[in-house]
């Protein structure tokens, strides 16, 4: 494992940074390899094949089944600015094709997505940008329906978000909270996400700059706070340890184990799981992910 990167957490630059790839990656195709009592046991499956721009965009994915059959083709074109203007979604099992177009003003700050579904207009949303490029409206029209929805923020002297409201027009019930909180270093160590019913709670624990562990928690309508889940992770930001609950007791464990190119992107993640709720004593392998990974020169 290479030591020298530094993981990106926030603030992506494009696609290949959410998700936590290294270099400039062309494609990737994915694979996995079952242990469980089917005809495909041990055979590695092609689940997915990624193309990427050389300026780190998502140009085509491809979804296949558990044969490796083909089930559906994205494309994603880009204008000069490297802005995302148009995708087509193709479903070979529904036979139904999506596509979304954008277009922006730069005047207005604004930018409008409309999504056709076979051909056929189905809603177009406006989103209105403000401060720093943060969405502050949008306004969706669907058939006779239309539906706008305002978000404000709060920042804190560093320009860091604290809090976030969104709230339906016309609709007081509909409002939704985000918080969030920082370290000294301006490091993210809680979110949470807030509506009428229930609270969904992040907190993100780090390490010489480093996140090596998350846990999330719910709190519901009886205003009891539960565990859902335990992640720890390695220096590169990939799970090495899952920990899942129920009622906040802990329900089964999953361990991931990884082989990396020289990149410092993970080819091989190798999964097993302890179900707790069974008393289970060890780890059982349950399943092998594999990514072959191309760059551009």
């Amino acid at each position: 494992m290479r030591t020298d990167l530094q993981p990106i957490y926030s603030d992506f630059k494009n696609v290949l940074q959410g998700n936590n790839l290294y270099g400039k990656v062309k494609k990737i195709e994915y694979y996995k390899t079952t242990f469980q009592n089917t005809e495909n046991e041990d055979k590695p499956v092609l689940n997915k094949i990624e193309e990427f721009t050389d300026f780190g965009e998502l140009k085509k994915v491809e979804y296949f089944d558990n044969y490796g059959e083909l089930l559906q083709t994205n494309v994603i074109d880009y204008n000069k600015n490297q802005k995302f203007i148009k995708s087509v979604s193709i479903n070979k099992a529904n036979k139904s094709k999506i596509i979304q177009t954008s277009e922006y003003d730069s005047i207005n700050n604004t930018s409008e997505l409309t999504v056709f579904v076979n051909d056929t207009i189905d809603h177009k949303t406006t989103f209105y940008y403000g401060k720093n490029d943060y969405q502050i409206k949008r306004i969706s029209v669907k058939g006779n329906d239309t539906t706008e929805v305002n978000s404000e923020y709060t920042f804190d002297d560093n320009e860091k978000i604290i809090s976030s409201t969104q709230k339906e027009k016309e609709n007081d019930k509909s409002m939704t909270t985000n918080l969030f909180r920082y370290d000294k270093n301006n490091n993210l160590i809680e979110s949470s996400y807030k509506t009428e019913w229930m609270e969904i709670i992040s907190e993100t624990e780090w390490k010489d700059g480093r996140i090596f562990k998350q846990t999330s928690y719910t709190i519901s309508a009886d205003l009891k706070k539960y565990t859902d889940n335990i992640t720890e992770f390695d220096i590169l930001y990939n799970p090495i340890n899952s920990k899942e609950f129920e009622g906040s007791k802990l329900n089964r464990e999953l361990k991931f184990d990884y082989e990396f190119d020289e990149n410092g992107n993970w080819i091989m993640k190798n999964t097993s799981m302890k179900e707790h709720f069974n008393n289970a004593k060890e780890f059982v392998p349950i399943y092998v992910d594999t990514r072959k990974i191309s760059y551009w020169k």
